[in-house]
């Protein structure tokens, strides 16, 4: 009897980007969101530094059909700078979110400096993992599914957090 051989083709492989373009792509949305978690331009930059050189130790093991790149980095981000919160060096310390740009004497510009200081004053009440879900909601437009994936919870768990943080936000910001 003749055996017959089966043969699967292969599965459509997207070749995955050099890692230079990845790292152009993805600084700043990392900065960003790292950045809101810890409140410290040096400690950002420490995480931020340590999270591309471990993408880059594990970027040969990345499976895009598990995550897409965004969402793979903004998971080794958020362990990063966890881990540093975490840290006992890092609870000894309490700092609050720096400042750098000067405003100019545009209405405009004034505008944008009493919402930034909103904003930051905002963080400042909030908890790293509160800044952190609302980062990734608003300033990196994240959709709720990415969201959901990256910290390993249901989307109707993070829809959930976000309608009590925006309650939360609303009096902490009513109470200013």
């Amino acid at each position: 009897m003749a055996r017959i051989l089966k043969f699967e083709p292969a599965k459509d492989t997207a070749k995955k980007p050099d890692f230079d373009q990845v790292y152009e792509e993805n600084y700043d949305k990392v900065y960003k969101y790292t950045y809101t978690i810890l409140l410290n331009k040096e400690d950002t930059e420490d995480v931020v530094s340590n999270t591309f050189m471990a993408a880059y130790a594990a970027y040969d093991r990345y499976d895009p059909e598990r995550a897409s790149l965004a969402t793979w980095l903004m998971r080794i981000a958020h362990n990063e700078a966890i881990n540093l919160v975490r840290s006992a060096a890092y609870s000894k310390r309490s700092e609050m979110p720096e400042y750098y740009e000067v405003p100019d004497s545009s209405d405009d510009s004034v505008k944008g400096l009493e919402d930034r200081d909103s904003v930051l004053y905002l963080y400042s009440k909030l908890s790293a993992a509160e800044r952190e879900f609302l980062n990734m909601r608003y300033a990196m437009q994240m959709k709720d599914s990415e969201v959901a994936e990256t910290l390993g919870l249901p989307v109707k768990t993070v829809n959930k957090r976000y309608q009590r943080l925006l309650v939360k936000c609303r009096e902490i910001l009513e109470k200013r």
